[in-house]
């Protein structure tokens, strides 16, 4: 801060504009979290209460907000496979969703603004439609955090989320491209063509493994990518997400991303307190707020009917809906260029403002609260018939198994074989590639469809006859440690048999509760097989 410089601002030093800040997000964070709310909502608070000090203005906060969206969208970039945000369900849901919600909210806005509101009185059709989009987006900073806290992130919930935030963030950076007229330069017409490195990036050395490399690292790469998008006239944010994407299938994105997750949480808190400082608005702007959290309601509905439309069961669609319901940091930065373009009054910034501050305020106490809330509003949504689910929404029946293989690549494959030939076991697969389950099914296998690292999936999981082998031959080491707590849950007595990359994480697998760990170059599928039957010997003698 250039020694001992005393630069004010409103009559507090900087220094000590930076101290009331930490003071402020501590004290925010730890209440949050003994009314059991996630601290981000403590985070909130911390910005209104210094804009109540009067400062409205923290030094270089906007730069570490923005580093934090950043860090945030190639976190997860690493996690995300570009099919899942193809798969029609997601497009569909999107689209589907930000055209129901802008023409309805419109109208109801145009309703609304007969009352006696000074904030809607007079709103021309224009400002109208604006209020439609900028009510129409989710929380991307908000559900990710709310999807790990509820380690719900490899969920078909967390997929489905994840892909609609995605496409809204797409559409969002195309309202405010034609909102600022700001037009793309020619050449970013070839930066779709980068997503064609990644086939030549998962053959790259895996040779990185100190924490601190990692996290230079992928801090470099993500504001690499930002700076490349924003000189080709689109959003930096965006660009960082493709950079993600592209790294998402080397075995680094895993340690990456586990390593920038602390960076990442600290650079939010920046994001958080500028949401706060924008102040409070006058009475009539929180009634407006208000109007706006009770449409959060019609907000999960539009979602819940969609997503069933599209073949999800009415547990999915719930989940997926209660966790969509909040507004967004895209919608306030919507509202923002409609103020400044004279579109909407200067008040609506304030008032979309406190409208998502508020709605994570409510989406967490919906979290907490979500056991209690879930079987009420299933008896409310209609069940969708089986022939009209989703593949991987409909129950899994598995019958007679004498073992199960969680997860059907070329190592799963290899274990199925063995044990089907060598052992004469009954074998069922699980796998969550579609058109793979197709090929396995067609060469004989038994093979049911579903992600085994969604948490969901034991939800609609029917097994007539516990297994005495379960087999996970998953590439991620924290996927299958996952996976390995799940079943030692539900089937404590059952032999379990892990694969591993890495030699050193065989201990923390074996304490985890595996009772065979290989690691996977050493015969992989028949060793593996192999020690698993043993395991099962021992266990039986």
């Amino acid at each position: 801060m250039g020694g001992r410089n005393t630069h004010k601002q409103y009559g507090y030093a900087v220094e000590s504009i930076y101290l009331i800040a930490v003071l402020f997000s501590i004290v925010g964070g730890f209440l949050a979290s003994l009314l059991r709310l996630p601290p981000l909502i403590g985070f909130l608070g911390a910005g209104f209460a210094i804009s109540a000090l009067g400062l409205d203005h923290i030094p270089a906060i906007d730069i570490f907000a923005e580093l934090g969206v950043t860090v945030l969208l190639f976190t997860i970039g690493l996690k995300l496979n570009p099919r899942d945000i193809a798969r029609p369900r997601v497009v569909g849901s999107a689209l589907g969703q930000a055209f129901a919600n802008t023409v309805i909210f419109t109208v109801v806005f145009s309703l609304i603004g007969l009352l006696p509101l000074a904030g809607l009185a007079g709103l021309e059709f224009k400002a109208l439609i604006y209020l439609g989009m900028a009510t129409a987006f989710s929380s991307t900073v908000f559900v990710m955090s709310l999807l790990e806290e509820q380690n719900r992130s490899g969920s078909a919930v967390g997929r489905i989320a994840l892909g609609v935030l995605i496409l809204q963030d797409i559409i969002a950076v195309g309202v405010l491209v034609a909102s600022s007229g700001r037009v793309p330069e020619k050449w970013a017409l070839v930066l779709p063509l980068l997503l064609l490195l990644r086939p030549l990036v998962t053959r790259l050395p895996n040779r990185m493994f100190r924490t601190e490399l990692l996290v230079l690292t992928g801090i470099g790469i993500a504001v690499g990518a930002y700076s490349l998008f924003e000189l080709s006239g689109i959003s930096g944010s965006f660009g960082s997400l493709v950079a993600g994407i592209i790294l998402s299938g080397h075995p680094v994105s895993e340690r990456l991303f586990y390593a920038l997750i602390s960076v990442r949480e600290l650079l939010l808190v920046a994001f958080f307190l500028q949401i706060g400082l924008g102040g409070l608005p006058n009475a009539t702007g929180f009634v407006i707020a208000g109007i706006l959290l009770v449409f959060l309601i019609a907000k999960a509905g539009i979602f819940m009917v969609i997503l069933q439309r599209v073949g999800m069961s009415n547990r999915t669609a719930a989940l997926s809906g209660l966790t969509l319901a909040n507004h967004s940091e895209f919608g306030l930065i919507v509202t923002s260029v409609a103020v400044a373009q004279g579109v909407l009054p200067p008040v609506w910034t304030s008032i979309m403002a406190i409208a998502v501050a508020g709605s994570f305020i409510v989406g967490s106490i919906v979290a907490t609260t979500e056991h209690r809330l879930m079987p009420m509003l299933l008896r409310l949504i209609p069940e969708v018939p089986e022939h009209r689910l989703a593949p991987d929404e409909k129950p899994v029946r598995i019958v007679g198994a004498d073992a199960l293989v969680m997860g059907m690549g070329r190592v799963g494959e290899g274990v199925y074989h063995r044990l089907t030939e060598a052992y004469g076991l009954r074998v069922w697969g699980v796998e969550f590639d579609e058109d793979r389950i197709e090929v396995l099914r067609q060469a004989g296998h038994n093979v049911v469809a579903g992600d085994v690292t969604d948490p969901e999936l034991w939800q609609r999981v029917h097994i007539d006859t516990p297994p005495q082998l379960v087999v996970l031959a998953l590439p991620g080491h924290y996927d299958a440690l996952s996976v390995l707590s799940a079943i030692r849950h539900n089937h404590p007595q059952v032999v379990i048999a892990t694969t591993t990359k890495q030699r050193a994480n065989k201990t923390e697998l074996y304490s985890a509760g595996t009772d065979v760990a290989v690691y996977l170059y050493d015969g992989a599928g028949e060793e593996l097989a192999d020690q698993a039957m043993l395991a099962v010997s021992s266990r039986a003698r």
